[in-house]
């Protein structure tokens, strides 16, 4: 995969958990059939996402944070996708040590810390 076509589906799984948070965060009516198409293609763009790694280390923070994003709204959730998200917190750790600018790396602590707790 080139990376450009990787930050293509890390942007795309960012939007798509952004538009789930709005539209759950909104005062408008929500119907739920749009909430779990929502969550269904979040759980398919994770597991799409989830064997790549980013060719620099801000591509790598990038797809962990997306990734992270994706476990912290999925309702997919079982034992599979618990130690993939595992997976990605270690190496969110490991990518945390590297030099990353700074709300990028902000940004990944964030989501890495309210994982863990």
């Amino acid at each position: 995969m080139t990376g450009s076509s990787l930050q293509e589906k890390i942007d795309k799984l960012q939007n798509t958990v952004h538009a789930l948070l709005h539209k759950s965060h909104s005062m408008e009516c929500v119907y739920i059939d749009d909430i779990a198409r929502l969550n269904k293609e979040i759980h398919e763009q994770i597991n799409d996402l989830y064997p790549c790694h980013g060719t620099t280390a801000e591509q790598e923070a990038a797809l962990c944070l997306s990734l992270l994003m994706g476990y912290s709204v999925s309702v997919y959730a079982n034992s599979e996708d618990e130690v993939k998200k595992r997976a990605v917190l270690r190496r969110s750790q490991e990518i945390m040590k590297k030099r990353l600018p700074s709300p990028l790396k902000i940004q990944l602590h964030t989501i890495y810390d309210k994982l863990l707790s």
